[in-house]
């Protein structure tokens, strides 16, 4: 049962209780003005009965006073008599017209149970009426009659009409009231009880309702609001998973299952907000690393930016300081043979070409890195310019070492800068003569999307540790160092440079005292990096 149906029914009862003590406390009011509207007209009835006693009882005696002593010698008294009897005459017809209003208002009142009563006025009123004719007969017809006649007719009227009858009517009538007084005053008394009664009984059903509706409503009510409360207290506690028992369809319990429900919509926002965090953390942790890749680059190129300074002006102070040097032999001394000016002018020339390689090179990675690199593309043979390529660095080999093409594709056409490709080609070719072995194999094979050179060689190799700075400006490995002195380290960054400027792929594989194998793909729809 819903708490509000029961708060209906503890008011409805409590209403029900009301209106049944508003109504008793009603009728209880209605009941005993019954009653003393009963009592008063009935001490009325008997006080005037007794009036009306008096008065028949003084105008019979004066009757009797004025048949006994007849008429007075005085004029004035004989008439106050008369007065008086008219006067006594009148209050006795207004005690009866009284009386008759009054059991009037009592039959009204009780019921037709009175009605006797008016019968009985009804007789006492004639009873008075003949025994007033009497009177005035026995006092007009007294002058005929002899005293002792006289006197025995009132003796008898006195005894037979007064005493025998007109009392016994009286007192009949008093008696009657007497017992009808002492009858109200009961049931008033009893009225009183009875209300007393009615309103303890109503009283004790009242707390007796009150009471219940009460233990009805805590007991419904101490258990859900404890559930709510120990919910409340364990959502405080951060106990997310908690969850209200809901054993009805109360109000209260509805309560409950909302709350259910609005801890479950906490729980996901929960999850959610955790799962964000650890996405935000990830992703924090994501940027520093990437921060930190960046901070290790931008270190990483200072340093290089300050070896580039340094092995640039290493490689250009020796070529610098050749100049110099076979300038100062040429001035020094007297004058020389013509051909000795020549010898020091073509080791000038060598030097300045080999200074001016190192400048273009520099050049032209500074300017692939900045997306500055000029290309001329045209459509090529790529297998006619390796062969082109191969004839140009047979001289490198000195002979003692054999150079071979091989390819299985003819022609093999790319769009691109011939120069350069070319240029590429011979820096792969140089590096494995000068530092490889006494094998050099070069091939041509189909890529996806384009073709790819490989240029193999049988030297000493390459640690792990020098593949990963080969496409370093100025980075020379250690069978460089020690085979050849002639190179300034930009052979393979420009290489590089060159092939994804062409939108292409070079790298380098080795496994030391295996040899290094070169390898740059071409796309045969490059998209160029062409800036003017």
């Amino acid at each position: 049962m819903r708490y509000l149906t029961k708060l209906t029914f503890s008011f409805c009862g409590l209403l029900a209780v009301a209106l049944i003590s508003a109504g008793l406390a009603f009728w209880s009011a209605r009941s005993a003005e019954h009653h003393l509207e009963r009592s008063r007209l009935a001490h009325k009835v008997h006080q005037h009965y007794l009036e009306l006693s008096s008065h028949t009882f003084q105008l019979f005696k004066q009757f009797g006073d004025s048949l006994l002593i007849g008429t007075s010698e005085e004029p004035s008294r004989t008439e106050r008599l008369h007065t008086h009897k008219a006067e006594l005459l009148d209050a006795i017809r207004s005690d009866i017209a009284t009386l008759r209003a009054t059991i009037a208002a009592e039959v009204l009142l009780v019921g037709d149970e009175e009605i006797e009563e008016l019968q009985l006025l009804s007789r006492i009123e004639r009873q008075i009426e003949t025994l007033v004719r009497e009177f005035t007969r026995i006092r007009d017809a007294d002058a005929g009659l002899d005293p002792v006649n006289y006197k025995a007719r009132l003796a008898e009227m006195f005894d037979r009409k007064m005493d025998a009858e007109f009392h016994a009517l009286l007192d009949e009538a008093i008696a009657e009231e007497e017992e009808e007084v002492a009858e109200t005053v009961a049931e008033v008394k009893a009225a009183v009880a009875n209300y007393q009664r009615a309103a303890i009984a109503a009283g004790l059903i009242a707390a007796v309702t009150a009471v219940f509706g009460i233990l009805l409503l805590r007991s419904a009510l101490t258990k859900p609001l404890q559930r709510l409360l120990d919910g409340a207290g364990a959502v405080s506690r951060g106990e997310l998973t908690y969850r209200l028992a809901v054993p009805g369809d109360t109000e209260l319990d509805r309560v409950a299952d909302a709350f259910n429900q609005m801890i479950a919509k906490v729980a996901e926002r929960q999850d959610l907000l955790s799962a964000s965090r650890d996405k935000l953390e990830q992703e924090v942790s994501r940027r520093t690393e990437q921060l930190e890749n960046l901070l290790q680059t931008l270190r990483e190129t200072e340093a290089n930016r300050r070896r580039l300074l340094a092995d640039v002006s290493h490689e250009l102070r020796t070529p610098l300081t050749i100049i110099r040097g076979e300038a100062d032999v040429a001035l020094r001394g007297g004058d020389h043979l013509p051909h000795d000016y020549r010898d020091v002018l073509i080791r000038t020339r060598e030097a300045a070409d080999h200074t001016t390689r190192i400048v273009d090179d520099l050049l032209f990675v500074a300017r692939q890195e900045t997306g500055e690199v000029r290309i001329q593309p045209k459509e090529i043979d790529l297998a006619e310019l390796v062969e082109a390529a191969l004839d140009a660095c047979q001289i490198l080999g000195d002979g003692r070492k054999t150079v071979s093409f091989e390819t299985t594709v003819r022609p093999a056409v790319v769009r691109a800068d011939p120069n350069r490709i070319q240029q590429v080609i011979t820096i792969l070719l140089e590096n494995a003569l000068h530092y490889g072995g006494d094998s050099v194999r070069v091939r041509l094979d189909p890529a996806p999307g384009g073709y790819a050179v490989t240029v193999a060689d049988n030297g000493p190799g390459l640690t792990d540790a020098e593949i990963g700075h080969v496409f370093e400006r100025f980075f020379r490995g250690s069978n460089a160092a020690l085979r050849y002195d002639g190179g300034a380290g930009l052979g393979l960054p420009v290489a590089k440079s060159i092939i994804e400027a062409h939108d292409g792929k070079i790298a380098l594989t080795s496994e030391p005292g295996q040899g290094v194998q070169a390898r740059f793909m071409l796309p045969d729809r490059p998209r160029l990096a062409i800036a003017s």
